[in-house]
């Protein structure tokens, strides 16, 4: 075990959240720190911080994928526990990187937790790329995970994939012909025409592993898993707020 002190900077970066949270969550008693005087600076054990990190779900046993799902389809944005909120994409790539360093400790996951990251990542990082400046209300991504379940929820309140594609196709009319091309079709690989082509990866990463993915846009609705022969795409009777995504592993 590694005993060193990490200040609460160095926290606030391992963990994704800001410095005014970590005080929250001391003084709740959620993420305690330690101070070698009583006016001295906040500093972190990283063996309470890996046991932070272990807790398969810190939103008081919330469902995490009731409260994606209402956080994305709300008219208006649901206030949602902050550990689940990544406003920035350095936000979201520090909770990744947590992510990731818990699934490399678990055996039979070995093989496959690099590529379980990579598509979160994608999925994650389209999320910022195609929204940069044209958020609808809330910028920034839902990301929450439990080990436990292997299981991941991705969700944005952007402008979905139609709205995203329709400048480079502006013959795409539905939100189901949007998901088929951002799954299937590549489109352009030059700036500022390269939009979506990240999920063609996460459909051959998914295609090829031990993986379910569900995603949802708009009123449309894709699932995929490593036996699927075909994209199987419907409508739903939900409107999405730009996406969502749940990942089985």
């Amino acid at each position: 075990m590694n005993n060193k002190l990490l200040s609460i900077g160095e926290t606030a970066q391992l963990l994704g959240v800001s410095i005014d949270t970590l005080r929250e969550w001391d003084k709740n008693g959620v993420l305690p720190s330690f101070r070698p005087t009583p006016s001295g600076h906040r500093y972190y054990k990283r063996e309470d911080i890996e046991n932070f990190l272990k807790k398969p779900n810190r939103a008081n046993d919330e469902d995490m994928t009731k409260l994606g799902e209402e956080w994305t389809t709300a008219k208006s944005p649901i206030t949602v526990y902050p550990s689940f909120y990544c406003e920035t994409n350095d936000t979201f790539s520090a909770r990744l990187q947590s992510f990731s360093i818990q699934l490399e400790r678990i055996l039979e996951l070995k093989e496959i937790f690099p590529l379980i990251i990579a598509i979160i990542g994608e999925i994650g990082n389209n999320s910022y790329n195609h929204n940069i400046g044209n958020w609808p209300d809330v910028p920034g991504i839902f990301f929450a995970y439990s080990i436990e379940e292997r299981l991941v929820i991705l969700a944005d309140r952007g402008r979905g994939i139609l709205k995203t594609l329709q400048p480079v196709i502006p013959d795409l009319k539905t939100n189901e012909e949007g998901l088929k091309i951002a799954f299937t079709k590549y489109i352009s690989g030059r700036a500022p025409e390269d939009r979506g082509n990240g999920l063609k990866f996460v459909k051959d990463v998914v295609l090829a592993n031990p993986f379910q993915l569900k995603f949802y846009t708009g009123n449309a609705k894709l699932e995929l898993n490593q036996n699927s022969t075909e994209l199987n795409i419907q409508t739903t009777n939900t409107q999405f707020h730009g996406c969502l995504a749940i990942i089985h592993y």
